[in-house]
């Protein structure tokens, strides 16, 4: 059994890591990595377990500071980066202590605090429990997303009860015909870089979330390297671009997130409108289910969203704060602005 360390995902072939991950959701995708690498925005990490030649688990990190009793403290976050899925992966439970292992070594290499092993369902906290001695289990905020089990966006609104259903058919009908508001899907990232980094960062600002304000570079990796994969979609009124958010797509499934609206514009409903145009456009292309990430729940519980408990687990190097954390992490909604 060969354990390897990187820096990059390209020291693994493509097909190898899509066998190990799959290829459902385009924000574990191999070119979602690269994109994150070529843009700089996070300090990735990497650890591949091999077995006679094959990938049969890895695990993908960074460091990243977060807020715990009141004081910054440095983790190693084992996930996706920007949220919404699991960054650690493996084809049987039995090769997890040798990740868990080399995870520790990678904490100490970086000078991280503790390890926060993040974005997991329920089936991949159930598959890692067995496994997590000396790890916390902690709560993250909700994740959203609606089966598309709809012949088209009619039958989606048929769907709703009639308060919603009336909401959503005013909202779109005062868009068209009284606001002049327009909905572009577009991978042309080249193009609307610039205005999607101006309108992301309103709302990082608004919420005090940097973190995840992504910079021009990071939509310029995003068209090299998953442009089949990626799109923004972008509200305009009257030509002015007004909201914008981005989507990943795979045949299955589309996952909303990172959007931004200028504060100007609010009035206009800009923010709910890429909702409906999103689930009509997925509808158009039959994948299976859209998510919409966290936040903002009675409004997406309205549009016919459902919630899914996300789940982690949180060690400490410090044996002080890893009693701290046994106390305070009861029933603890833990990170909850990290999106």
């Amino acid at each position: 059994m060969d354990i390897v360390q990187s820096d990059t995902i390209t020291d693994i072939e493509r097909g190898e890591w899509e066998r190990l991950v799959g290829t459902e959701h385009a924000g574990k995708s191999f070119g979602w990595y690269r994109a994150v690498e070529d843009s700089g925005m996070r300090d990735m990490h990497y650890i591949f377990l091999k077995e006679e030649g094959h990938l049969v688990a890895a695990a993908t990190c960074y460091p990243y500071e977060e807020e715990f009793l009141n004081v910054k403290m440095r983790f190693l976050e084992v996930r996706s980066p920007f949220g919404t899925a699991s960054g650690l992966f493996s084809v049987s439970p039995e090769h997890i202590p040798r990740i868990l292992k080399e995870l520790e070594k990678t904490r100490q290499g970086v000078d991280a605090k503790g390890i926060l092993v993040l974005e997991l369902r329920a089936r991949e906290s159930t598959f890692l429990r067995p496994w997590m001695k000396g790890y916390n289990p902690i709560r993250i905020p909700d994740d959203t997303y609606i089966d598309l089990n709809f012949a088209d966006f009619d039958d989606y609104l048929a769907s709703l009860d009639a308060s919603a259903r009336r909401s959503v058919r005013k909202t779109l009908n005062r868009a068209e015909k009284r606001w002049n508001l327009t909905t572009i899907f577009t991978s042309e990232f080249s193009v609307w870089k610039e205005t999607a980094h101006r309108l992301r960062g309103y709302l990082c600002n608004e919420h005090g979330t940097p973190r995840s304000h992504l910079t021009e570079s990071f939509y310029e990796a995003l068209e090299k390297y998953l442009k089949d994969k990626a799109e923004l979609i972008v509200c305009l009124k009257d030509d002015v671009p007004v909201a914008s958010g981005l989507i990943l797509n795979s045949r299955v499934l589309a996952v909303h997130k990172l959007a931004g609206i200028d504060p100007k514009y609010k009035e206009f409903q800009a923010y709910f409108i890429m909702y409906y145009e999103g689930i009509r456009k997925a509808l158009q292309r039959n994948q299976r289910k859209i998510c919409f990430g966290p936040t903002t729940y009675e409004f997406k519980e309205k549009i016919g969203c459902k919630r899914e408990q996300i789940l982690g687990y949180a060690r400490l190097g410090n044996p002080l704060f890893q009693v701290a954390l046994n106390f305070y992490g009861r029933g603890l909604r833990f990170l909850g602005k990290t999106f």
